[in-house]
């Protein structure tokens, strides 16, 4: 008898102190972190992970993504993470995700993301045509949040500094981690900034990958409770972001 593949993943994590962030919250980071990793998990599950992909020379790459927070899961509180396939074609995957508190069991967020298969050597995009349909079991869930918006050009108004990426900043790929341009984007405003105000959407999208030691600029222009940012590499641009801010609870 043939095992049902799971069309939804499920994770539960509790939020520890060294995880959180000056607010005492989870950070936008670890959020990332957490959606890649259930992900990962979902993926090796319906064996179409790493393991499975690799065998082929082919890998997946987060494309874009986007996180849209009710509010952010707070030191010793319990959460969990679900995950299932919207669509899927022989180059992409469409993503979703939602928080939920397992200590209150309200919602605390959605997430879209969307997946790229990559051919592991080229660093183009791959053909997922060999693996097979059954293995992308594609969920009827709804995911209320609007879709990953393409970032706009950025005003020459916008600010700019340098950073140069280092040991630290990269993955078992030996490219810059996916969560480490999100730091340096995060990076740009003060603490005072953080005390005020907390993320309530982000838009996520990666054009170019980056390596150790290059020197990128990463622009940001802010107007009322949006802010627009970029990360680009000899003019070109290697990541586009785009933040909706929301008064902290806390600043109340």
């Amino acid at each position: 008898m043939e095992k049902e593949l799971p069309a939804e993943w499920h994770h539960s994590y509790l939020l520890t102190a060294g995880e959180s962030n000056a607010s005492g919250l989870m950070p936008l980071t670890l959020v990332t972190e957490r959606v890649i990793e259930v992900a990962t998990e979902h993926a090796n599950a319906l064996s179409i992970g790493y393991a499975d992909l690799s065998k082929k020379n082919i890998g997946w790459v987060l494309s874009r993504l986007a996180v849209e927070m009710k509010r952010y899961p707070r030191i010793n509180e319990r959460y969990s993470l679900s995950s299932w396939i919207e669509s899927y074609n022989k180059h992409f995957s469409e993503r979703n995700f939602v928080m939920t508190s397992d200590d209150t069991g309200e919602i605390l967020g959605y997430m879209r993301s969307v997946w790229a298969a990559i051919d592991m050597e080229s660093r183009t995009v791959a053909d997922l045509s060999d693996f097979e349909k059954d293995g992308f079991p594609l969920s009827d869930r709804e995911c209320p949040i609007a879709r990953i918006s393409r970032q706009p050009r950025l005003p020459d108004e916008a600010t700019e500094e340098k950073y140069t990426f280092k040991y630290c900043d990269l993955d078992f790929n030996r490219h810059v981690n996916t969560v480490r341009y999100l730091a340096l984007i995060l990076n740009h405003w003060s603490l005072g900034h953080f005390d005020r105000n907390m993320v309530e959407r982000l838009d996520l999208c990666f054009h170019h990958e980056c390596f150790f030691g290059e020197e990128v600029a990463l622009r940001v222009f802010s107007s009322a409770n949006r802010s627009l940012c970029e990360i680009s590499r000899d003019g070109v641009r290697a990541v586009g972001a785009e933040i909706r801010w929301l008064e902290h609870p806390a600043a109340h």
